[in-house]
């Protein structure tokens, strides 16, 4: 997934590095240069504090300075982000309601019997902003260093693990099912609507496992009052550079990063969504954005609407076989 991630972007050539972000000045600023005459509002579909909402307030911040207007971002939290994604696909398609998620969006309809949008249908891409590393962590009271050891224990247990997932369908809650059912370690998710409030439980021993963000719980980590077994993706986290990936520890089908992107509404005029994209992708230029959200151990992308459209696609068909051959459902 991620190695089919790095080709699309070099064949379309709109890598953040590459050449797609040289010429923001002449790409799409010649259209619809009216916009906006008044203020944007950002839906996230997850609660405030998290790592989406950090990058969409500070990606925003630095858009709404180029674009004179406010941008307002808008919290949604909710059935696995399906609420406000769906406001957002219910949305004027006149560029001034976005959608700020994460992979949720190609994920849960694959989980539920009737989702209320089609993630492929009812969007359209604008500008993947960047990817982020998940980690399985746990409190340092667990008596366990490694996956394995965390499987061997939950199995002498006798019980189920109960672990906390910052979403219904997230990648996180999926990597976990996932991993649960290829090593026969049985285990109970527990909801949270983001990232934020599980975390608060975390470190209150209201739960005493889950994935998050590398990003979200790193300064825990370094405190010691949380312990990252692995992450996903196929290269360690710059944030924890000594904690394997899944590949490492000996289960390479556990390789899902996350990513955080911007939708517009579907029929979203082509020139306007490509304005957007090539304003938010010079705001990914600036030195005080790039630096505050590299800092959270993100890789930035920045990339154009066909080629985040090429990779929504892609993702879209590869979640739903892995939820297909895992036969995990949400009721």
């Amino acid at each position: 997934m991620d190695e089919f991630r790095r080709r699309v972007l070099r064949q379309l050539g709109c890598g953040l590095a590459g050449s797609a972000l040289g010429g923001l000045a002449t790409v799409a600023h010649g259209q619809d240069a009216s916009f906006p005459s008044r203020p944007v509002r950002v839906i996230y579909p997850l609660a405030p504090g998290g790592l989406g909402d950090s990058v969409g307030r500070t990606l925003f911040n630095a858009v709404g300075q180029a674009w004179k207007q406010p941008v307002v971002i808008d919290n949604r939290p909710g059935a696995g982000g399906m609420i406000g994604a769906d406001a957002v696909a219910k949305a004027a398609p006149d560029g001034y309601t976005l959608l700020l998620t994460i992979t949720a969006l190609v994920q849960v309809p694959s989980l539920v019997a009737k989702a209320p949008f089609d993630p492929i249908r009812d969007f359209a891409p604008v500008s993947e902003i960047a990817t982020t590393h998940i980690a399985l962590m746990v409190r340092p009271e667990l008596p366990v260093r490694t996956v394995r050891e965390l499987v061997e224990h939950v199995r002498r247990s006798g019980k189920p693990l109960p672990y906390g997932t910052y979403g219904v369908g997230s990648t996180g809650h999926l990597l976990m099912e996932m991993f649960a059912r290829q090593t026969g370690m049985p285990v109970t998710a527990v909801a949270y609507k983001g990232e934020a409030p599980l975390l608060t439980d975390m470190l209150g021993g209201q739960v005493n496992a889950g994935f998050l963000s590398a990003t979200a719980a790193a300064q825990q980590i370094r405190a010691g009052k949380l312990r990252a077994l692995a992450v996903s993706g196929d290269s360690r986290s710059p944030l924890l550079a000594n904690v394997p990936t899944f590949i490492q520890a000996g289960y390479p089908e556990i390789d899902g990063s996350g990513w955080i992107g911007l939708f517009a509404p579907a029929r979203t005029p082509v020139a306007l969504v490509e304005k957007i994209s090539a304003d938010v992708r010079a705001a990914l230029t600036k030195t005080e954005v790039r630096a505050k959200l590299e800092e959270s151990g993100l890789l930035l992308r920045g990339t154009t609407p066909a080629a985040f459209t090429a990779a929504v696609q892609q993702q879209h068909a590869y979640w739903a076989r892995a939820i297909r051959d895992s036969n995990i459902r949400l009721e």
